[in-house]
Order: structure tokens, then C-alpha cells, then sequence
């Protein structure tokens, strides 16, 4: 069987491009097992029409994966797919298709879907598709029979993440994603010479409840790979390609203090010159895990802080509190770390006081990057489930649009749409063009040619109008500061 895997057109503009992980593990497993396996990435390639119908023609099963911003971008797909050729067997896997199974099958002609962690469940579905058998034993699956949407149980977690294959990187033109992702962040690394990077993940799941956080498709209990498994990507990655950058993708990555510690040693040992960059969580983290991470290359750090006022930390159970915040900026920067902090503005039940305390936490904490982002509620979230409740939103999930500066969701009580926006234009103005930011990404001819990139992968006029508007507005809040 040939198998064509797609990643569908993101609805963002960014000159930093990264590895599909999700489907270059399932391509992995795939090939592991036998199979004819290619991808397209639509993000990177800008794919004529004519050739993706020779590639749709050419494939027995096109998987596509997606994330709840791609819902518009995957139906169309879907219907594309199958005008080219009825008979394709179409299965849907990632974020997207794990949230909204049933729906999905009601609105498009995908044959099958595939919940959460899939490396398991792809094996055993290709293997019953091939032999024309019953699909009632299959975990972690949902499909139509007869008219009628079925959901068969979940699939037990995967145990030991280092069975599994590392990704299929070759499957892809993979220059064209070993970029300098540090630049974007504005942290220089000069010891390495020129800089190349990747994105990798040591670890599934996260123990902590956050409201706004999806977590169907790792679940909550956190497995790891060990630190020699890490290291043997790493070392492989350095090899084949002349990686030397990596951006670890994990929700918690710093949840083991040991495997950390371990890791770190592991690099020096090797002396293996490499520089990195995690999530933290400040709940988590000590001066001696600080300082052992920064000697093992690690320069930069994002927190997850959310806001600047205890009551809404404690309403969307994030387990932290400002003091620790203020503590673990202070000791990564003192370890010479560069640190990220994230932010949400508009989280339920928040005024124009709690979001106006949130900006001046940040102003306090003298962050080297920041991300605000407008707070929206997804589908498969406690908050999601909450703003339904509240009556603030209708539950129709395909109205939710990209993660932006617009607002697709108020769950205020005291905000107009128009005062969230006015919100993240503040911020953006503020924490992004006014800082340092405005005059690295307009001024740097690297991070130009980049997006020139972005341009080249464009398929649709609408997509091309939409970033000239949004290229507008950018130059406007730079130009007009006032």
C-alpha cells in the first residue's frame, strides 16, 4: 500500500518553519512496517494542482493531520481528495480529528479517524484496511457503518516512547527547515558558528490540570524517553544534517528533575556542542537544574504565565503563583538563560483590571520575550466546557477562527470585542515593536528572506490578501507608535 500523508496549509505567517513530528512518527512507523510512505507538507510546498492530483492518484491512504485552526483548510481537503479519486481511503489524525471525530465524519467523506497517540492504531487499521477485515476490535478509532458513526474505545498510551522509531525526517526537503529559530526569539549564538535547528519531543502528557489546555492527545500521565534516546537523535541529527540548534516541542519538558540533570550530564560528557531551548514551568525549577541546563548549552526558557492576577492563575487551576514567577525569571536570567513568558488576556471572568494587572506583571518581570495571546476557549477544554456553561459561547466549533489579535471568543465581563483587541494591539505595540523586536524583524535581511518563503508556499489568493493586510497592520503599529 502507498501511503500519502498531508499537512494542511497553516492559517499563520511565520518565517520559521517546523517538522511536522506528528506525521513524520507515523510516516516512521509506516515504513518501519513495510510501507510506501510520502509527505507533503503544504506549509513548506507550494504543490501544483496538477501533481497533487498525480500524488492523490498514486496513493491506496492519504492521512491528513490538523489542529482546530485547520478545520476550514481540512474539509476542503478532504473534498478535494475525493473528487480526484473516490475510491482513496482517507483517515484523519492529529488535535483536529481527536476532539471532533464525529462531527468530521458527518461533514466530510473521510473513511476513518484516528484518536490521539496513533502509532499503534495506524499499524493496526492499515493491517485490517488491507485484509478487508471487521474494524470493531481496532482501538482508538471512529468510522461510518451502515449510515452510523461509531466510536470504538481508546487506545492504551504507548509505555516506553523509546520503541519508537525516531521520525522520518528524510521524508522531507529537510534544509528547507534547519533555519536559526533562535533569531526569532532574539537570542544570539554565536560560539556555534552558522546555526541550524529542529524541533524534537522527549516527552508525552502533562500531570496538571491548566482549563485551557487540550489534552486528548497525550493525556495526562507524563511518560519520557530517557536521555540516551534523546542524545541518539541528537547525535544523529548532527551527523546526517549538521543540526546543532533544537527546540524541545514538550508541554512539561522539566517535569523530572533527574532525566533533566541526567541529560545535561550526558551532553557534557559527550562535549557535544549543541544549544537548545525548552518549556519550563516555574513550579519546577531550582538554581542547580538552572545552572546545570546552561552549561549543557541550554539558552533560552518559555514559562507559561498566563496572567498578573492570583485569582485568575487559581480559576484556571495553573498551580502557580506570582512570587514563584517573579523567583524563576530572576534566577534564569541571573543563570544567563533567556527567557519567554506567555501570556492570555481575556480568560473567563476577567475585567479591564485583571488584563491591565496581567501587562504590568510583565513590565515588572523585564522578560527578554514575550507572548500575549487573546484567550480562546477549544473544544475538549474544561474552559471550553465552562464557556458553554456561561453562555458565551454557542459551541460551534467551526466558528472558531486562527489565534490572533482578533477576538473569536469573549468570556469578559466587562470587555467589548473591540476593548480585547485594543488590548492585544497595546501589548503587540508595546512588547513586540517598541522593545527590540520592531527593528530586528524589519531590519533583518534574514528574517526577510524567510518570509519571502512564506510568500512562495502560498496556494490561494485569499491567503495572499490576508497577509498583505496583516503585513499592513504590522507596518502601521511600528511607523505610528503613538
Amino acid at each position: 500500500m502507498n501511503i500519502l500523508l498531508l499537512n494542511p496549509k497553516l492559517k499563520t505567517w511565520s518565517p520559521n518553519f517546523y517538522v511536522p513530528l506528528g506525521l513524520t512518527y507515523i510516516a516512521a512507523v509506516l515504513e518501519q512496517a513495510g510501507y510506501q510512505v510520502e509527505i507533503i507538507d503544504l506549509n513548506m510546498q507550494k504543490v501544483k494542482d496538477i501533481i497533487f492530483r498525480e500524488k492523490v492518484n498514486g496513493a491506496d491512504v492519504v492521512g491528513i493531520t490538523g489542529m482546530i485552526t485547520e478545520y476550514s483548510e481540512i474539509v476542503r481537503l478532504v473534498s478535494s481528495i475525493k473528487k480526484i479519486q473516490p475510491e482513496t481511503t482517507i483517515i484523519l489524525g492529529g488535535p483536529l480529528a481527536t476532539t471532533l471525530p464525529l462531527e468530521l465524519l458527518q461533514v466530510t467523506q473521510t473513511d476513518f479517524i484516528v484518536l490521539g497517540e496513533g502509532e499503534k492504531t495506524i499499524i493496526n487499521l492499515l493491517s485490517t484496511i488491507k485484509n478487508k477485515n471487521g474494524y470493531e476490535n481496532i482501538k482508538g478509532i471512529a468510522y461510518r457503518k451502515n449510515g452510523v458513526f461509531i466510536l470504538n474505545d481508546a487506545v492504551e498510551p504507548i509505555e516506553d516512547l523509546d520503541t519508537i522509531p525516531f521520525p522520518a525526517r528524510h521524508l522531507l526537503d529537510i534544509e528547507r527547515y534547519l533555519g536559526n529559530q533562535f533569531q526569532s526569539f532574539g537570542i544570539d549564538v554565536k560560539e556555534l558558528g552558522r546555526v541550524k535547528c529542529t524541533n524534537m519531543v522527549s516527552s508525552r502528557g502533562c500531570p496538571y490540570n491548566c482549563t485551557f489546555c487540550f489534552k486528548d492527545m497525550w493525556g495526562n500521565r507524563w511518560r519520557a524517553r530517557s536521555p540516551q534516546n534523546m542524545i541518539e537523535e541528537i547525535e544523529e541529527l548532527h551527523n546526517d544534517y549538521g543540526v546543532n540548534g533544537f527546540f524541545f516541542n514538550d508541554d512539561t519538558f522539566v517535569l523530572d528533575k533527574q532525566r533533566v540533570f541526567d541529560f545535561c550530564n550526558l551532553i557534557r560528557e559527550k562535549e557535544i556542542k549543541i544549544a537548545w531551548y525548552c518549556n519550563g514551568r516555574v513550579n519546577l525549577m531550582t538554581r542547580e537544574l538552572l545552572t546545570a541546563m546552561y552549561d549543557a548549552g541550554c539558552l533560552g526558557i518559555a514559562y507559561g504565565i498566563e496572567s498578573g492576577n492570583q485569582k485568575i492563575l487559581d480559576s484556571i487551576k495553573k498551580q502557580i503563583n506570582l512570587d514563584q514567577v517573579r523567583k524563576v525569571v530572576k534566577w534564569t536570567k541571573e543563570a544567563g538563560i533567556h527567557v519567554t513568558g506567555y501570556f492570555m488576556l481575556g480568560i473567563l471572568g476577567e475585567t479591564r483590571a485583571t488584563i491591565r494587572e496581567t501587562i504590568d506583571f510583565a513590565r515588572e518581570l523585564d522578560l527578554d520575550f514575550h507572548g500575549f495571546s487573546l484567550t480562546t476557549p477549544i473544544p475538549g477544554t474544561e474552559l471550553y466546557d465552562s464557556s458553554i456553561g456561561a453562555g458565551l459561547i454557542s459551541g460551534n466549533s467551526t466558528a472558531l477562527g486562527e489565534w490572533s489579535q482578533h477576538a473569536n471568543a469573549n468570556l469578559t465581563s466587562d470587555c467589548s470585542d473591540s476593548d480585547l483587541t485594543a488590548f492585544a494591539s497595546k501589548v503587540f505595540k508595546e512588547f513586540y515593536l517598541q522593545k527590540r523586536y520592531g527593528k530586528y524583524y524589519y531590519l533583518n535581511p534574514t528574517l526577510w528572506k524567510e518570509e519571502l518563503k512564506v510568500l512562495s508556499s502560498l496556494r490561494h489568493t485569499d491567503q495572499a490578501k490576508e497577509l498583505f493586510n496583516k503585513s499592513i497592520s504590522l507596518l502601521r503599529s511600528y511607523w505610528h507608535r503613538g
